[in-house]
């Protein structure tokens, strides 16, 4: 499942603060720095973020804590 597939899905409307992370390899959220959070972040997400396929959903502090991955990876 693709970011975009979650956060901008046309069968389902997501009302909640949420933090997405590029996470490479062997790394976790709380490893990064977020490459997009609702909470902090204007607007929509870039399309490159969007394009990451979700590794791990996880609740920290009330957000929704995304760990993704470039495709294929």
């Amino acid at each position: 499942m693709l970011v975009g597939d979650l956060i901008y899905n046309d069968n389902f409307n997501l009302t909640a603060d949420y933090a997405i992370y590029n996470c490479a390899e062997g790394k976790f959220w709380y490893q990064e720095r977020p490459v997009f959070n609702s909470k902090t972040d204007r607007g929509k997400p870039k399309d490159k973020i969007l394009d990451l396929e979700i590794k791990y959903i996880t609740v920290q502090n009330n957000v929704i804590i995304i760990e993704a991955k470039k495709r294929g990876n």
